[in-house]
């Protein structure tokens, strides 16, 4: 009798033991696709029916906000000369704004994840100061543009060579800076390749603030900074998600493997403080690009795409000494 009680405990305990470790593998499991499903959410993907709007989408973030309304205010001050313009690209409507001086030169400025064209005048009063007519556009899921994905850059740089060609063919620019945050100095460095592959030498200079050395460092340094623990399988998964929704592979496509293709002026700016690019990969980034031109600059102060904030002077001296020097 005793054997057989014995017998029915140990059964019992190993039944017991492998529906927890069932009940554990699918509460991994769910909780691994919610993290993945939440990442791809709030990075990439824009819900079609939400609203289309251009206010500033980090209310609660009061230097986000000043940086935004001052840009608002800005190019309130041009409204007369304010052109609305759109292209078409991958069946997708995107929308911009031309600030038209009557300059020969334009500099197109493409703010970060987020953020829609009026985010961009906050950097364009330098380029004004230096004869620059002033391109801001809504980026593909941005803004009052269409789409669903935004890629890092990477659909975003076929999108800006249309931008450029538009504003070629329209007002006969042959000379133009691009400025780009982020996501943008991506866009930037990704669309100059393509150019110059194609033979096209319209943009002469190209100004990067916060430009990232990979998407995978930039999203494992976002999990860094706010403390939670990198986990890359959900970083992979994300990407592939990226490569068969929006057909852009972010491991692929990243900056510095472009490096070698940049050849024109190209100025790096930092902060010191950056949490997302930091010091260690934007010095790496520098090294590999192959501009016998270039300069960079690490700000003492400032968080991410924030640096203007913190020291405007400065910032726009930097760039305004810049293109002073190759233009």
């Amino acid at each position: 009798m005793n054997i057989l009680l014995n017998g029915i405990i140990n059964n019992s305990l190993i039944i017991f033991f492998f529906y927890a470790i069932a009940i554990i593998a699918i509460v991994t499991i769910i909780l691994f696709i919610l993290l993945v499903l939440l990442i791809f959410l709030n990075t990439t993907y824009r819900i079609p029916y939400k609203k289309r709007t251009r206010e500033c989408t980090r209310k609660k973030d009061e230097s986000q906000m000043r940086m935004f309304s001052e840009g608002v205010v800005w190019s309130e001050k041009f409204k007369d000369i304010k052109e609305q313009l759109q292209i078409i690209s991958d069946d997708l409507n995107l929308y911009g704004e031309y600030i038209n001086f009557g300059f020969d030169k334009c500099a197109i400025i493409l703010q970060g994840r987020g953020e829609s064209l009026l985010y961009s005048y906050y950097f364009a009063d330098v380029y004004a100061k230096s004869k620059h007519n002033i391109l801001v556009v809504d980026v593909r899921a941005h803004g009052l543009s269409d789409g669903k994905y935004q890629t890092g850059g990477i659909k975003e740089s076929d999108d800006l060579i249309l931008w450029i060609k538009l504003i070629n063919e329209k007002y006969k620019i042959n000379d133009f800076t691009i400025h780009g945050i982020c996501i943008g100095g991506a866009t930037a460095v990704y669309s100059y390749s393509k150019l110059k592959n194609n033979g096209n030498g319209l943009v002469k200079r190209i100004v990067t603030d916060g430009l990232y050395k990979s998407y995978y460092e930039l999203y494992k340094m976002h999990f860094k900074a706010y403390k939670a623990p990198v986990i890359p399988p959900a970083i992979y998964v994300v990407f592939f998600l990226i490569f068969i929704l929006a057909k852009a592979r972010p491991f692929k496509e990243i900056p510095i493997k472009y490096m070698k293709d940049i050849d024109i002026p190209i100025l790096f700016i930092w902060s010191a403080m950056d949490k997302f690019s930091i010091k260690a990969n934007s010095e790496e980034l520098y090294e590999a690009c192959a501009s016998e031109y270039k300069e960079i600059c690490f700000f003492p102060k400032g968080r991410h795409s924030h640096v203007r904030a913190s020291q405007k002077t400065e910032y726009d001296e930097l760039i305004s000494k810049f293109l002073y020097k190759h233009i």
